[in-house]
């Protein structure tokens, strides 16, 4: 293997800085491989010649994965895509993301071609895909600067791509493979009509491996049965907390002043984890058609779409941990195209500029039309769904649907001294039951398994509307910052975000200065600096 002092470029991540924690973060994406080898296996792969590479270079990377351009002499290229040491589950999330590209493709969607992968480390040094170069740009380039009617033409394409998926014949809940890539012992259902092996086979998503989780001898699906679907995220998290949980706050520090700067205790979760799994089996709904898996892209946002000169979409790429899930589970507004805070989204309003947008001051004009630009997305997603694709809308228009997917997701979510956005969607639910259970056969739904008194379930309203006015308050200073959730920064903003972040904690330590309890909580959890994340 080549030297890793000779290859910092390759081997260590140089995208951008971390004004926090950036050492862990560092060793989370260092990846040393052996260059050669992967040249070898990637000129194998077009039946070429090592001595027909004419350049080797790193062209992406981000949270999970590191992309090289392996470019030919004749001007042809492959593009290898190496997964982190930390990216989990090993072994399983090439494999399901190499059958994910296959079935898809067989689909038609445009999405890039496998040319070939191996799920070990043995030869190269790491896990690797490697693929063709799809044609066209990335849409993040250009999409907050297209014109109204181009954003049509992209969200008309992305909903028209979305049906061909909702029609595949899929037979259960779980995560794609081919079946030679798991190992004989792990359970799978076979995907009718496949040619080439293909199977649904346990849950790929990251939530069921993070942290011990992928130690735990659990059920990680496929599942035939939406009731088993809707309660093997909880089983899941009630086996780990019990195996590893322990008291510890809130991972997010900006929450820990609306809990008093106390430690949060796991049994609380397993209580309301407990309560969910009783609750489960009553969120399926009736109609049968919206329990029909369907496969989904994980994370559909403008960087992960390519189009041509045109907008005409010429892939999707980044299929990792993607997931086979009930169509009512399935269902929603990408989140890059999604208002749901929105009064008027939610309401399936027609958007509209304001009359005198042009005479606005130009703060409040960009404030203005960033709204119409969101309320546009939202509204011509739907539009074109109701339109195109019945089944999606179907789930959609559940006056419930969001309830369910909110409160299914916030069971899986892995426990991180965070019990109440689960409390909270408990409380919804039985606040909500008659709409939200699955009625009996003379038509009344059954009784509510969890009864909460009403001072409780304002108790935990509240509370939850103090973490989203801290949530928008971050928002904010993140913008300042102009950094990311996790305190990410581009290389070239990383000295002035720093500074910026010093000034601030200096501001908000003297706004309570004359508080020494409070002064030296927010010097202990302050969100800016470097800290154990596992406390």
């Amino acid at each position: 293997m080549e030297g890793i002092g000779n290859n910092r470029e390759i081997f260590e991540y140089t995208s951008g800085r971390w004004i926090y924690n950036e050492p862990r973060r560092l060793a989370e994406r260092h990846l040393a491989f052996d260059i050669e080898e992967l040249k070898n296996v990637a000129t194998k792969a077009v039946n070429r010649s090592p001595s027909d590479v004419n350049s080797f270079s790193k062209l992406a990377e981000g949270g999970f994965n590191r992309v090289f351009d392996i470019s030919m002499k004749d001007g042809s290229c492959v593009l290898a895509r190496l997964p982190y040491p930390s990216t989990l589950p090993r072994r399983l999330a090439v494999a399901s993301e190499v059958a994910t590209l296959e079935f898809v493709r067989a689909h038609g969607i445009p999405a890039p071609r496998v040319l070939g992968y191996s799920v070990d480390d043995n030869n190269v040094g790491s896990e690797y895909i490697l693929m063709e170069k799809l044609p066209g740009k990335s849409l993040g380039d250009v999409w907050y600067d297209l014109p109204d009617k181009s954003r049509l033409k992209i969200l008309l394409q992305i909903v028209e791509l979305e049906t061909k998926l909702f029609k595949a014949d899929l037979p259960a809940s779980g995560s794609i493979y081919h079946s030679r890539d798991l190992s004989p012992d792990i359970p799978r259902v076979d995907i009718p009509g496949s040619e080439d092996g293909l199977c649904i086979g346990p849950y790929a998503a990251l939530r069921w491996w993070v942290g011990e989780r992928g130690n735990l001898d659990i059920d990680r699906g496929p599942h035939e049965d939406p009731r088993l679907v809707l309660q093997a995220p909880a089983e899941k998290e009630l086996a780990w907390i019990r195996a590893y949980g322990r008291p510890r706050y809130p991972f997010d520090r900006a929450y820990r002043e609306t809990f008093d700067y106390k430690r949060q205790d796991p049994e609380e979760h397993i209580e309301s984890l407990q309560e969910y799994i009783r609750l489960a089996p009553h969120l399926v709904p009736i109609c049968s058609k919206l329990s029909l898996p369907v496969l989904r892209h994980p994370d559909l946002n403008p960087n992960n779409i390519f189009v041509s000169e045109d907008l005409t979409i010429t892939g999707l790429i980044d299929w990792q941990h993607s997931l086979v899930l009930p169509t009512f589970l399935a269902a929603g507004i990408p989140k890059i195209f999604q208002n749901y805070n929105d009064e008027a989204s939610m309401s399936f309003t027609p958007p509209r500029l304001a009359e005198n947008i042009e005479s606005m001051p130009e703060d409040e004009r960009d404030i203005a039309l960033e709204q119409f630009r969101r309320r546009h997305v939202h509204f011509f997603y739907l539009g074109f769904t109701q339109k195109l694709n019945e089944s999606h809308w179907r789930a959609i228009e559940q006056e419930t649907g969001l309830l369910k997917r909110r409160i299914y997701d916030d069971a899986g979510s892995p426990w991180e001294g965070l019990n109440l956005p689960l409390q909270n969607d408990i409380a919804n639910v039985s606040q909500n039951w008659s709409k939200v259970a699955t009625a009996s056969a003379d038509g009344t739904p059954p009784a509510c398994p969890i009864v909460l008194d009403e001072q409780e379930v304002q108790r935990r309203a509240s509370l939850d509307d103090s973490l989203r006015e801290t949530d928008s308050e971050m928002e904010r200073i993140n913008g300042m910052l102009g950094v990311a959730s996790d305190g990410w920064t581009p290389n070239e903003t990383f000295e002035s975000a720093k500074e910026r972040a010093r000034f601030i904690k200096e501001e908000g330590l003297a706004a309570v200065a004359d508080d020494p309890w409070l002064k030296e909580m927010s010097d202990k959890h302050w969100p800016f600096d470097d800290c154990d994340e596992d406390e």
